[in-house]
């Protein structure tokens, strides 16, 4: 733990009556970095005076996490002398004290490195946001626009020449690598580019400050569950999971149209438009509407597990959810949970989406979507 941060801790605990214990307490840590220095300073002694709320988003898939850091502004210092060079980076971690409990101690969170990439000033009240995204380091991933055609290339080879030329780690978890007959990118970064193809290819990709990992969705569903959710006012606590503490809204939505039965891949490939077809049946659906593709394939096996990867991409946002708690750093995308309480909407549920807001007081705001069976 930082200095600052450790010598904030001991001055609270110093000025306690003897036999009492701390309340709940959480504070940031947040280092800076320019551009031209190679060492981060800790300035959050420095900005607490200023200092009015932070926003850090962790996104699944899809997105990069990021935050939005407000600071009052009134003497204008942060829009004059010390605003902020191109490329600046934050280093930031939240730290906890008591946070559940008079006896849990302190814990942290490292929230990451982000790279300040836009700064917007607003009034009144006079505040600057200071908004960056997670980056990995010393890499031209997200800045660069480029031009490059493949043919006759797998996904992953694809992935891994981007990644190679941007001196990053490529983290492959996915159950099959299609190969694709030909793919463009057209003054497009790297990542946004990246992003496209897992999207058009039913993968998933996620950053972080030290590699990109591209995974199947339904790979991260089959983890056991963390936590649980139950609804509030009921006493109905499975000790197996971690608790979601003090509920304070949620909203629980269940979409009843465009949900498919089975999708239905059919090509036809090369001059003699040999007719290839694989299709995949939603298990918990005995009929009903049928998805078409058409997309280029091998074989019938590619073809049926693609059919499987669209029925999935279509079908999973049929039960989705979002809640507001108590501020909780066990909540992050990619975890899965219970749901009890909740009627037809009961089950696991994957985190697509947590959102950690530090202000007056610490909440998290998460989204969620209903794993889906078998696929």
């Amino acid at each position: 733990m930082a200095v600052k941060a450790f010598e904030i801790l001991k001055d609270w605990l110093q000025s306690l009556e003897p036999g009492t214990k701390l309340s709940r307490r959480a504070w940031l840590e947040i280092k800076y970095t320019a551009p031209d220095e190679k060492e981060a300073k800790d300035i959050s002694e420095d900005i607490s005076k200023y200092f009015l709320s932070l926003d850090y988003s962790d996104n699944l898939s899809g997105s990069v996490d990021d935050i939005d850091l407000v600071l009052e502004d009134r003497a204008q210092l942060w829009a004059e002398e010390w605003f902020p060079k191109t490329e600046s980076m934050l280093e930031i971690s939240l730290h906890c004290y008591n946070w559940t409990n008079v006896n849990e101690g302190e814990k942290v969170f490292q929230m990451g490195s982000f790279e300040i990439d836009e700064i917007e000033l607003q009034g009144f009240p006079t505040t600057v946001h200071l908004k960056a995204v997670s980056v990995v380091e010393n890499s031209t991933l997200r800045g660069v626009q480029r031009n490059q055609t493949w043919e006759n290339i797998s996904i992953w080879k694809c992935a891994d020449d981007i990644c190679q030329r941007n001196n990053i780690k490529l983290y492959w978890d996915c159950a099959d690598n299609p190969n694709l007959d030909h793919i463009e990118q057209a003054d497009e970064s790297d990542l946004h580019f990246l992003m496209r193809i897992c999207q058009d290819n039913g993968r998933s990709l996620k950053v972080t400050p030290d590699q990109v990992i591209i995974f199947d969705d339904d790979k991260m569903e089959q983890q056991e569950p963390i936590l649980e959710i139950v609804k509030p006012g009921l006493n109905d606590h499975n000790p197996k999971y971690a608790l979601v503490h003090m509920l304070s809204n949620y909203s629980l939505k269940i979409k009843t149209r465009d949900i498919y039965w089975k999708c239905v891949v059919r090509y036809q490939k090369g001059k003699k438009k040999e007719v290839i077809q694989g299709e995949f049946v939603n298990p918990d659906m005995e009929k009903g509407n049928v998805l078409h593709a058409g997309d280029q394939v091998e074989n019938q096996a590619e073809a049926e597990r693609l059919a499987k990867k669209k029925l999935r991409d279509a079908n999973k946002e049929q039960f989705t959810g979002t809640f507001s708690s108590l501020g909780d750093f066990r909540i992050s995308a990619g975890l899965t949970a219970i749901l009890t309480g909740f009627g037809v909407c009961d089950g696991k549920y994957i985190i697509t989406k947590a959102a950690h807001r530090i202000g007056s007081t610490y909440t998290t705001d998460f989204d969620v979507r209903k794993c889906l069976n078998g696929y």
